[in-house]
């Protein structure tokens, strides 16, 4: 009996070292995600009287999807937005080839006549990082008075 609590003894410390390089060995391998609104960092403008800007700065390490854009405006009437070309990515999420961006992407929507009141732009967004993680699709908001190019801060919502 001694002799097992023995090398009981001894393997107890063993045991905890191995434990916690496992531990250390796991962590290192999930990598640290960045909040979406780190990763797509996003601001809006207006543009002139007749369009907003906005624009997302992606992180490295992270791309937004060309088809997850939806955009409205409320105050006023918008025409097609008007959104670059993105770099074709097989993506094994949707088991599809899908437009992606990297690093930014600055996207104009055309305003329909000229708005007198003001404006709350609703953007809808969805990126995903290398690391195999997809984020939920995120709704951000921006307020605008038509004409004066004043905006209020952004505001994301999920």
């Amino acid at each position: 009996m001694i002799l097992s609590l023995k090398r009981w003894l001894f393997a107890l410390p063993v045991a905890l070292v191995a434990v916690a390089a496992s531990a250390a060995n796991q962590t290192a391998a999930e990598p640290e995600l960045l909040a979406p609104e780190a990763a797509f960092k996003f601001s809006a403008r207006m543009k002139d009287p007749g369009a907003i800007e906005l624009r997302y700065l992606i992180a490295p390490g992270y791309y937004m999807y060309r088809e997850r854009f939806a955009f409205e405006v409320e105050g006023a009437l918008t025409g097609k937005p008007v959104i670059p070309r993105g770099k074709q990515k097989f993506d094994a999420t949707f088991n599809r080839t899908m437009e992606t961006y990297r690093h930014e992407v600055t996207v104009v929507v055309p305003l329909k006549g000229a708005p007198a009141g003001p404006l709350i732009l609703k953007a809808t967004s969805q990126g995903c990082a290398d690391a195999g993680v997809c984020y939920p699709p995120m709704l951000q908001t921006a307020q605008f008075l038509a004409g004066s190019g004043a905006s209020g801060a952004p505001e994301r919502r999920l």
